[in-house]
């Protein structure tokens, strides 16, 4: 879907507590302006409570084009309320791992997002409705969401993705295996024994291309059950991905599906899109293409598939 040419008004938007958004949000005005866009709106929002309701505003104001910066969670929330709206998203990645970002080709640098917004196309992206939240890229259970429960906020802040990952292979130590149930309609129900569930909507994880095949245009989400009865095991999965490798053969067990519901034993956190807060059991709903968003020229969920190099280390 190529993009409107009315689209040269916009309001900005930018969550200023997180790491990079406080510095950079003059810039992405500056940015928008000097690539012809009329700044119609701009809010640097410092408390992220606060975002929703000012993004609200926005939306009833009427702007077309609403740029957002912030990390994933930001952008993750910012779709739950722009979803089947008549308002287009631009994405500043301006978090720890963007891994929205990622999963659409959009490199997670301001200048590159900013010529997305002024250059690229629109296209229709899902929103996935997770419980009583939204994500756009992935939830999972598992390391990602012990990181999330407890990472200082200093150590995200000062080393970034990197400690972000540092702080991950602490809690390996402390995972233990976990029953899950998935109930879909039309089929029978999963029941199996893990270490590990990806959801994922997008291929990133922390950053890192973890769930091969999922994208934001496919209508439907990855769910991955990293299986197994000791961390090592998950440890083995997770250094795979973190060369670059795909999973073993019969380390993970895989499905996709566009609505579920999911519980476990013991019940278990869930980080949706590195936001902390949600717990199983939980509701899984796609809807598709309910976002409409800025993606660079010519990017589809299969000029997304063929660029996906990663050499499968089986």
């Amino acid at each position: 879907m190529t993009k409107e040419g009315a689209l040269r008004e916009v309001a900005l938007i930018v969550n200023a507590h997180s790491r990079r958004g406080k510095r950079l949000f003059e810039a992405a005005r500056e940015g928008l302006v000097a690539r012809g866009f009329t700044v119609n709106a701009a809010h640097a929002v410092r408390h992220p409570r606060h975002l929703g309701m000012v993004l609200n505003q926005l939306i009833a104001d009427g702007h077309p084009l609403i740029a957002v910066g912030g990390g994933d969670g930001t952008l993750a929330s910012a779709a739950g309320r722009m979803a089947n709206k008549p308002v287009v998203m631009g994405l500043l990645p301006l978090g720890t791992a963007n891994s929205f970002a990622r999963s659409l080709n959009i490199e997670p640098e301001l200048d590159a997002a900013l010529d997305v917004i002024a250059q690229g196309d629109i296209a229709a992206v899902d929103v996935i409705s997770i419980g009583d939240t939204h994500f756009l890229n992935s939830a999972t259970i598992g390391v990602p969401a012990r990181i999330a429960e407890d990472i200082p906020s200093g150590l995200k802040r000062v080393f970034g993705r990197f400690g972000y990952l540092g702080y991950g292979l602490v809690k390996f130590l402390k995972m233990q295996p976990f029953t899950a149930h998935f109930r879909i309609d039309g089929q029978a129900d999963v029941v199996a024994q893990v270490l590990e569930i990806r959801i994922g909507s997008g291929p990133f994880v922390g950053g890192l291309r973890v769930i091969h095949g999922a994208d934001p245009q496919s209508r439907d989400v990855v769910v991955q059950l990293v299986t197994g009865r000791y961390a090592a095991a998950l440890a083995q999965v997770w250094a795979r991905n973190l060369a670059g490798w795909r999973p073993a053969r019969g380390s993970i067990r895989e499905f996709r599906a566009a609505a579920f519901s999911l519980s476990c034993t013991p019940e278990q956190p869930i980080s949706v899109d590195g936001e902390t807060g949600t717990c199983t059991p939980v509701a899984v709903h796609v809807a598709a293409g309910a976002l409409r968003i800025c993606v660079p020229k010519g990017s589809d969920a299969a000029s997304r598939e063929a660029a996906d190099t990663v050499v499968d280390g089986l």
